[in-house]
């Protein structure tokens, strides 16, 4: 019987590289940027602009922060679970 429970349990390494895989994914999509320029002519009087953000938008970046942080607090508490077993 105890080493069928031994069998189950996950290793607390499985739980770091989760939380390390979600920082990663976290870190790519909040890194990559875009914007646009928008170039005028001298003639036409209008300035020339350019204009950037992050590809999610300020409401994707903040809904993914909280989900990662979500996330990565419950990953915590099973590799702080998994290694108290050990």
């Amino acid at each position: 019987m105890e080493e069928t429970r031994l069998l189950r349990r996950r290793p607390a390494r499985h739980w770091a590289l989760a939380i390390l895989l979600v920082i990663a994914v976290d870190a790519l999509l909040i890194g990559f940027r875009t914007g646009e320029c928008i170039d005028y002519t001298a003639e036409s009087g209008a300035v020339s602009t350019c204009t950037s953000g992050p590809v999610l938008g300020p409401a994707g970046t903040w809904l993914l922060a909280a989900v990662s942080v979500v996330v990565i607090v419950y990953l915590a508490r099973r590799l702080v679970r998994a290694a108290r077993h050990r």
